[in-house]
């Protein structure tokens, strides 16, 4: 059964005063209560942002806040992100989800006391759409690794990468560039001649570096070049003898992502003139349930 003014929940205002039309509200008198929002993809959740009325700050207590993909049970089945043992009054509380990815979020809530329903007066949910299931993932000297089927440019790959996963591929040893050519060489798909990897050049000078921060101490390059004579973007070829070149950034390629976070290296800012700006993490309007049972 589904309650009116359920969009109040996600309508941008903070307001906790009911009064105010800003909040919404399950029946009393029912044991089972929740609100549900629908996002307009697989999201990975990073945190959800849920504001408290001021009155009555009690009832928000116990609930739990799921997120996942699963409609069985209304989505109330789905994994919990984080329980609510309580949220002051009029206050806003932050629950961190991890990265777990769903298009549902649900704030779930059982109760046997009859004077108690689900009030929401704002609920915020921030994340950044979840991968694409990748074309072929393997395991690299400790570290996964995504071959990604799309061909795209260097900057398009870093960004691409570097939302979905965590940056454009390093490789730092030898043994590593060892591994790395057995992973291309059992790819699942055809590949271009030269795959992306995070190799960039100093604009005025030939340095190579990482964009995910490792020192560029090993290399297998195929020339040596005069660097004013060379492109800024490396490749790996991914046939022969799987050296290294530069070429034009442009070029649309395929590419090799590292999946996991390395929170012992920081990554190279890199910035795009033509690229949009992000949009803000926000909430999502027209696609929210609220019920109770």
């Amino acid at each position: 059964m589904v309650v009116v003014r359920l969009h109040r929940a996600i309508d941008g205002n903070r307001n906790p005063d009911y009064s105010a039309g800003s909040c919404t509200h399950t029946i009393l008198a029912a044991t089972t209560h929740w609100w549900s929002v629908l996002l307009p993809a697989v999201y990975r959740v990073l945190y959800v942002n849920i504001t408290n009325r001021d009155i009555l700050a009690y009832r928000l207590n116990n609930a739990k806040i799921l997120v996942g993909n699963s409609l069985e049970n209304n989505g109330n089945n789905n994994p919990s992100c984080a329980v609510i043992n309580s949220i002051p009054a009029g206050a806003t509380a932050n629950f961190y989800c991890r990265g777990m990815t769903g298009r549902l979020v649900n704030v779930f809530l059982q109760t046997t006391d009859p004077n108690c329903g689900l009030t929401l007066c704002e609920v915020e949910v921030y994340g950044e759409l979840a991968a694409p299931s990748p074309s072929f993932t393997a395991s690299v000297m400790g570290r996964n690794i995504a071959v990604v089927e799309n061909k795209l440019s260097w900057p398009d790959a870093l960004f691409y990468c570097r939302n979905f996963y965590w940056d454009l591929l390093s490789i730092r040893t030898e043994e590593e560039q060892r591994q790395v050519e057995g992973v291309l060489a059992m790819a699942s798909f055809p590949l271009t001649n030269d795959v992306w990897v995070g190799l960039r050049r100093y604009l005025n000078d030939g340095t190579w570096f990482w964009m995910a921060g490792q020192s560029a101490t090993y290399s297998n390059w195929k020339t040596t070049l005069a660097w004013q004579y060379t492109k800024q973007c490396g490749a790996m070829e991914t046939s022969g003898s799987f050296l290294w070149r530069d070429l034009p950034c442009d070029e649309p390629l395929h590419f090799i992502c590292l999946t996991d976070n390395d929170l012992t290296q920081l990554s190279v800012d890199f910035f795009s003139t033509i690229r949009p700006k992000e949009p803000q993490p926000s909430t999502w309007k027209n696609s929210a349930m609220a019920h109770y049972t």
